[in-house]
């Protein structure tokens, strides 16, 4: 997906290497809302799995659920599946999220397509941007992105029919990412169910013939 972006969009090999004079410069927000997290109380975080899982920046790379909220924030807003999931703080990132729905927390933001199909076209689109700011930021402890950042973010779009063709080749590639991992995660999860049972006596294998 990303070899067929830089192909396309970055090297130019099916325009003869040349970027054609009908792609427009334009802003991110021409292909994405951005969706900030909410902030929630910390003092009705835990750790016991009561209420809904809520992401933080420290949750993103391992994509589990370590934190959960009783809360109902009046600002909340849930992840799903296939969302791109970027944190704010000490590095930034695009996650394609590949477990079930949680509440985004502060500091944690949503690049969410507006093209219905062009989930790819965006995340490839706004990592080089991201990893711009995020080399170029000098901190002495650490640094951050905003929306200030994001107003500034540049990009060429290219031709509908270019677009069309990418995104045929890409969501199904899109959806197998995202799909992959939900059944990763179903599986670790009864992973860990079973083999509490097992150390606990709950279930017996003793009788069985390996």
């Amino acid at each position: 997906m990303q070899a067929l972006y830089k192909s396309w969009f970055v090297d130019y090999e099916p325009y003869n290497g040349t970027k054609p004079a009908n792609w427009k410069k334009t802003d991110i927000y021409s292909i994405s809302n951005i969706i900030y997290g909410a902030p929630f109380a910390s003092k009705l975080f835990n750790t016991e799995g009561l209420g809904k899982p809520i992401i933080r920046i420290r949750d993103l790379k391992e994509q589990a659920f370590v934190t959960y909220t009783t809360e109902e924030h009046p600002k909340g807003h849930l992840i799903q599946p296939g969302d791109i999931v970027v944190g704010m703080d000490g590095e930034f990132r695009p996650y394609l999220w590949g477990n079930e729905e949680a509440w985004l927390n502060q500091r944690v933001c949503i690049f969410e397509n507006k093209r219905p199909n062009g989930k790819a076209f965006l995340l490839c689109t706004i990592k080089p941007l991201l990893n711009h700011i995020e080399q170029t930021q000098v901190a002495t402890t650490v640094i951050h992105i905003g929306k200030k950042d994001y107003d500034a973010f540049e990009i060429f779009l290219p031709d509908e029919d270019s677009l069309n063709r990418f995104d045929e080749i890409t969501t199904p590639m899109v959806e197998q990412i995202v799909n992959y991992r939900l059944e990763n995660k179903r599986l670790s999860n009864l992973r860990d169910i079973l083999l509490s049972k097992l150390m606990s006596g709950e279930i017996n294998v003793s009788d069985l013939d390996f």
